[in-house]
């Protein structure tokens, strides 16, 4: 049966220029031998397109934003799930007046950094000034829009970040979308990630994480790998 691993890109599968050396040649075997690799990362497509540009790692799709959108191996979209438009509005005119925020940055199906709320928004990012001001955010997001986006809490080395996308959406969710398209099972599934946004997805596949993951991912599995080539190997 063909197997499929789900990776997310920031802190799993780029973590340093010679573990992502290493993981591009496990890939191109992992899927010379009929397997699927699918990159799952937050990032939008464009911003990912220049990780790519960089670094030649073969994939059958891409799931961005979060899930917000998937594309195929010919980088065509053939899924989005948009925040509707009165939603973004309405969530920006009330997190305006937070006084911990510092940056609005919005993204569309293809492109981050659009300027106004458009009909094609498929995440809000928030960047706040700690990471108390982005849990306190994210938690008011989330309890009052529940029915209709969802929140993360993302902390990178510069910046504490509140990503807003769809609820109808997170990298779980993309999964099941592609997992029809293959006629893949449940059991060849193989997500492996690093942060909050990645636990839907291990959580629901009984997925990896890494050893240098957040505090939540080691609350949602204790099967833990320090790359993305070590998993394919623990899989042949």
């Amino acid at each position: 049966m063909r197997k499929i691993i789900f990776s997310d890109y920031d802190g799993t599968l780029d973590t340093s220029e010679n573990d992502i050396t290493k993981n591009i040649e496990a890939i191109q075997k992992f899927r010379n031998n009929g397997n699927l690799f699918v990159i799952a990362t937050g990032r939008s497509y464009l911003d990912l397109k220049r990780k790519l540009d960089l670094y030649p790692i073969p994939f059958d799709y891409l799931i961005v934003n979060h899930g917000g959108v998937i594309l195929d191996k010919n980088e065509k979209v053939i899924d989005a799930c948009l925040i509707p438009k009165n939603i973004g509005i309405e969530i920006l005119d009330i997190v305006k007046s937070n006084e911990n925020l510092e940056h609005i940055i919005l993204f569309d199906i293809m492109k981050k950094d659009i300027k106004d709320v458009s009909d094609e928004l498929t995440k809000i990012m928030l960047e706040m000034k700690d990471e108390k001001s982005a849990k306190d955010l994210s938690e008011v997001i989330n309890e009052n829009w529940k029915e209709t986006v969802k929140s993360y809490v993302i902390i990178t080395k510069k910046y504490y970040l509140v990503e807003i996308i769809s609820i109808k959406t997170d990298k779980g969710k993309a999964i099941e979308k592609i997992l029809k398209i293959e006629n893949i099972s449940d059991t060849d599934v193989y997500p492996i990630g690093d942060g909050a946004n990645d636990v839907e997805m291990i959580l629901k596949y009984n997925g990896y994480g890494m050893k240098n993951s957040e505090e939540v991912v080691y609350k949602a599995t204790n099967k833990l790998c320090n790359t993305v080539a070590e998993l394919i190997e623990t899989l042949n």
